[in-house]
């Protein structure tokens, strides 16, 4: 357990940090993240709140769409999420504006290949996920999608409300869809092998 979380920890922290890189390039998020931003603006709330409003409302509507309880653990998380992204981008980050376009790239791609690494390790502690990620299985256990249809689908209905709300919308959202489950999918098992590793030196 021990193990399990601190990688969970490792993992938020690095999650955290990449979403915040790709906010920070200017060139567009991922639509939830672009979706907060639009909110950020338009409420003259931070980020992170945005984030930990739009958790809880999807909690709710993952719980109605699946016919369970509301999983309240998960607002741990996103709380946690929401408040490590306020850390990052209103203390860490506060200085960090990437002038050019070569910059503002090196940036966006960092925070992809950072923010894929947190997802490949946080997602080991099998905790409570994102509701942001559930809501990917809420539509497939309500409708009988497939996993791919549903992502697309709960992405498309991100993008939908980001574009509502004058969200975060560019390139980088186009190129964060495209590559971040690739960078999932390259370090997974490297960090699960690294867990049971782990694991079994502590036995």
């Amino acid at each position: 357990m021990k193990v399990r979380f601190n990688f969970y920890v490792i993992g938020l922290i690095l999650l955290t940090m990449g979403v915040s890189l790709i906010i920070k390039s200017q060139l567009g998020a991922s639509p939830w993240d672009a979706l907060a931003v639009g909110q950020s603006n338009l409420f003259k709330i931070t980020v992170g709140t945005c984030v930990f409003i739009n958790g809880i409302v999807l909690i709710f509507l993952n719980a109605f769409l699946m016919k369970k309880k509301p999983e309240f653990l998960a607002a741990l998380s996103i709380l946690v999420i929401g408040l490590m992204i306020d850390f990052w981008l209103l203390i860490a980050f506060e200085h960090l504006l990437p002038a050019t376009t070569l910059l503002k790239w090196f940036v966006l791609v960092a925070g992809i290949i950072v923010t894929g690494i947190g997802v490949s390790i946080y997602l080991q502690a099998k905790f409570p996920a994102s509701p942001m990620d559930t809501i990917m299985v809420a539509i497939q256990s309500r409708f009988g999608f497939n996993l791919r249809n549903s992502r697309i689908l709960s992405e498309s209905f991100a993008l939908l409300l980001a574009i509502l709300f004058k969200g975060a919308i560019g390139v980088g959202t186009i190129v964060v869809t495209l590559t971040l489950g690739f960078v999932v999918q390259f370090f997974y098992p490297r960090f699960e092998h690294l867990l049971l590793k782990w694991q079994d030196v502590k036995r």
